[in-house]
């Protein structure tokens, strides 16, 4: 169940940098709100690592 969880995280991740590119080049700012509108699950975004994806994404 742990790798299962990990693997879906892992996943998200992905998601989330997809997301990122999205949003950017339609020239918004890639906010924790604008990214979680266009996530299968943004409840994911409680997990640290998402969130770090998120800020790396940024960069």
């Amino acid at each position: 169940m742990k790798e299962s969880r990990l693997k879906r995280i892992d996943q998200c991740c992905e998601e989330v940098k997809l997301a990122v590119r999205q949003v950017h080049t339609e020239g918004i700012y890639p906010s924790e709100a604008a990214i979680s509108k266009l996530l299968a699950k943004p409840g994911y975004f409680r997990d640290k690592k998402v969130r770090a994806a998120l800020r790396a994404a940024r960069k």
